[in-house]
């Protein structure tokens, strides 16, 4: 809105403005207090970042979660300078937050990723948006830095590799380049080893991006909701004019046409504000009286979490100021019958935040955390709930850890709508269900606990765990066969519920490997570790340096391996590494327990749009055909999007009758009609079916060590296996490192032998071993190397 005011001001009376503004010194002072003690780790020194257990105390959240607080800190950053962000795990350290904002400055990126900068000025605006401290890129830089990691910003056209200097903490550059100029800020951080892993990593990230919308966008703030003590500390921290700080309320200030004396008034005072004055020329009561209705708050979807949903609006009193709030709970109750204490998820205008909060259930139900007492919700039927609370707040005070919300001021909204969500969450039980209708009647909430709501990927038998209490219950059963559950049900529902299933993300615990050769690297063939395997690029690097390993960089097929060999089961890894099969031939070799699982299936679809011929290794057994029948078919659990060239390789049973191997009786059950038809679909002889359905069977472990290599190496030859030479341009390419690296050792070697010269030229201190005891006495956890070092600096060596 716009507006023009004429303030009016008498000749002030000497002591009663002396003592007005003593009493706003003081009115500051406490606020400055009160802030200080809020965020009382934002404002201790380096050290503090420096080390994990002292941040995880400080910031309110168990060592274990300091990951995901700093991917959710990036990602609210993100969020708050774009429309979009994106939340990538690269590795189970490496994560990349990429926006499409306006950019960093470069100049500002080290000052920024800083764990020594105050807090930004932008967090004492009063709005219901994320971000409360200010603190969020020094939270993700410390735990980056502390736990020996680091971090990569991309940006406006410039790549800086960001570190911490191990003596001052000071965030430094290691490293610059210029890149291809992209839209947005890209933030790689990568975690060291002091922080420990957290498979929910990224959960609290991806509920921000969730949830992002038009309440999560920086909104404006209204002066109604600033106590006295509030406004002073934002004018304290405004460097603007009247205009800048007036526009945060959708204010416009204009002058009185004609002059400081406006509309006939007369010398008794009567002025009008500039728009460039400065913003401590505005008043609380000024900007009271020009501002327009209070901006409404925004609610998160109802949708946005499964189960029963309520929400209770109110007023509450923050800081001195009445503020409006609203409070959302979806609850959901996934087994009856045991009362217990849960842990709600709590989003805090839109990001999921680090909190106490304790909900205890079992008969009467009650609620305690973020600066309240046991509060009661009345009687909840016991059972087991998955509570999200979300509180949206223009102003919401912080306990003195820094992090925990104080949620004191919106207690009674909190209880009512906690107990209403709750009640009408119980649900009654019913029995008398067959296992596949209780399970498909289950499956879709055990997905939703399983995958936090939809966030992260959810294994197999972590759905068949959220599953399995309500299943025995419908059913009167005790117990549930697993595989049947995962293997069978789980995979069933999803292909009869496509609509259902459209965003899951089920994923299967690893049931073999697949061993690159030269670079022995070892892929596990679940769905997550195969998803990242095939996310990752081949690094063309013309670094002289980051080839110095002595192998060409690449990842997956590429200019590595040619073929792979598929051996139906583990156990023959050792022995095949021990005759170099890998290396003398450049393949692949995967390994599975039993049949093909979805991963495995995945990776050879994408190697086979390299052309790569899969050649399969197998036991003369029913189990054996099938396997080797159904590797590169589709089925109702996955489609080829490429045709793979699947070779059999064995063995056969003219192979067993050559070798001599010896046969096995196994007794095969079913209808022997159907496994007739199947054995020739698989690609089975006439007499290898009469020879599986008469009972008898040949293992790939009747051949002796020395046997089975030779036989391994006469199929890769029969089917034209030869040895990796890439394209002429990595040739070349790789040729020139090669020939720099080589001018590179001979430069290194007459530098250090120059240098060797140098440093017999130069007279030492005499005293070097009682300069190092001062180290020692400053820093008793150095090395003695270092304090050598420290003590040559001061001493002004050269």
């Amino acid at each position: 809105m716009t507006g023009s005011y004429i303030l009016i001001t008498g000749v002030p009376d000497t002591h009663e403005a002396r003592r007005d503004q003593a009493r706003q010194r003081k009115q500051r002072e406490r606020a400055r207090r009160k802030q200080a003690s809020a965020i009382e780790f934002v404002r201790t020194d380096a050290s503090l970042f420096l080390h994990p257990d002292r941040l995880s105390q400080k910031a309110g959240a168990p060592k274990r979660h300091l990951r995901r607080m700093a991917l959710k800190e990036l990602v609210d950053n993100a969020l708050d300078a774009a429309a979009t962000a994106i939340l990538t795990e690269v590795d189970q350290d490496t994560f990349i937050i990429q926006d499409d904002g306006p950019g960093i400055a470069p100049a500002k990126v080290v000052a920024l990723f800083s764990v020594t900068r105050p807090m930004m000025s932008t967090k004492l605006i009063r709005r219901p948006t994320r971000g409360m401290v200010g603190n969020g890129l020094r939270v993700a830089t410390g735990a980056a830095f502390s736990s020996g990691g680091n971090i990569t910003v991309e940006s406006r056209g410039v790549r800086q590799e960001l570190t911490s200097d191990r003596f001052t903490g000071e965030t430094i550059v290691a490293a610059t380049s210029k890149q291809q100029f992209e839209p947005g800020t890209r933030v790689t951080i990568h975690f060291g080893p002091a922080l420990p892993r957290d498979q929910y990593a990224t959960l609290w990230g991806n509920i921000a991006v969730r949830l992002a919308g038009a309440a999560a966008k920086p909104m404006l703030t209204h002066p109604d909701w600033y106590s006295n003590g509030a406004f002073a500390e934002l004018i304290e921290a405004t460097r603007g004019t009247a205009q800048e700080l007036a526009a945060l309320f959708d204010i416009t200030l204009c002058h009185a046409a004609g002059g400081p004396l406006e509309q006939g008034q007369s010398g008794d005072g009567k002025r009008d504000i500039d728009p460039d004055g400065p913003a401590t020329s505005l008043s609380l009561d000024v900007l009271k009286s020009l501002a327009g209705k209070q901006p409404k708050l925004v609610p998160i979807p109802e949708d946005a979490f499964s189960g029963s949903y309520r929400a209770e609006k109110m007023e509450a009193e923050v800081g001195g100021a009445v503020v409006p709030a609203l409070v959302q709970v979806w609850a959901k109750e996934y087994s009856s019958g045991k009362g217990e204490q849960y842990t709600p998820q709590l989003i805090v205008n839109r990001t999921p935040a680090v909190a106490d909060l304790v909900v205890q259930i079992g008969g009467s139900a009650y609620f305690r955390g973020c600066g309240m007492d046991w509060t009661s919700i009345g009687v909840v039927s016991k059972g087991s709930y998955i509570i999200n609370v979300a509180v949206t707040a223009p102003a919401i005070a912080l306990i003195s850890d820094g992090k925990t919300p104080d949620l004191a001021p919106f207690k009674d909204a909190l209880a009512g709508a906690l107990g209403s969500a709750l009640r009408s969450a119980h649900r009654p039980v019913t029995r008398g269900l067959s296992i596949k209708d209780a399970a498909f009647k289950i499956m879709a909430e055990a997905y939703d606990k399983a995958s936090a709501g939809g966030t992260l990927p959810a294994n197999a038998r972590q759905i068949m765990y959220a599953a399995r209490p309500h299943i025995l219950e419908w059913t009167g059963r005790s117990t549930l066969n697993d595989a049947y559950f995962t293997q069978t049900l789980l995979p069933t529902f999803i292909e009869e519920n496509p609509e259902t299933v459209a965003d899951w993300d089920v994923v299967y615990d690893a049931r073999g490997h697949l061993v690159e050769p030269h670079t022995n690297h070892s892929l596990p063939l679940g769905t997550l570790q195969v998803r990242d395997y095939l996310q990752r690029r081949p690094r063309h690097s013309t670094s002289l340096l980051s080839t110095a390993g002595g192998l060409h960089q690449t990842v997956g097929p590429g200019d590595r391996y040619g073929a792979v060999l598929f051996i139906e089961k583990e156990g023959f890894e050792p022995l095949l590494r021990a005759a170099r099969i890998a290396e003398r031939f450049d393949i692949a070799i995967m390994s599975t327990k039993g049949m093909s699982v979805i991963a495995a299936r995945s990776l050879i679809d994408r190697i086979s749009a390299s052309g790569l011929k899969i050649l399969v290794a197998h036991d003369l057994d029913l189990s054996g055909i099938r396997i080797f029948g159904t590797l590169g078919t589709d089925s109702s659990r996955y489609q080829f999007a490429n045709t793979p060239d699947i070779r059999r390789l064995g063995v056969t049973l003219d192979q067993a009758n050559d070798l001599g191997l010896q046969s096995e009786r196994q007794d095969v059950k079913g209808d022997h009609e159907r496994l007739l038809v199947g054995l020739r679909d698989h690609g089975a002889s006439e007499a290898e079916i009469a020879f599986i359905t008469g009972g008898r069977r040949v293992e790939l472990n009747a051949m002796p060590s020395d046997q089975f290599v030779e036989w391994i190496e006469a199929g890769l030859r029969l089917h034209d296996v030869q040895k990796v030479i890439p394209p002429t341009e990595t040739i070349e390419r790789r040729a020139r490192q090669i020939i720099g690296m080589r001018h590179l050792r001979q430069d290194a070697a007459d530098l250090e032998l120059a240098a060797q010269r140098y440093a017999a030229t130069i007279d030492l201190p005499p005293d070097l071993e009682a300069r190092m005891r001062q180290e020692f006495e400053r820093d008793a956890a150095m090395p003695w190397e270092d304090a050598l070092a420290h003590a040559l600096d001061k001493g002004e060596v050269a």
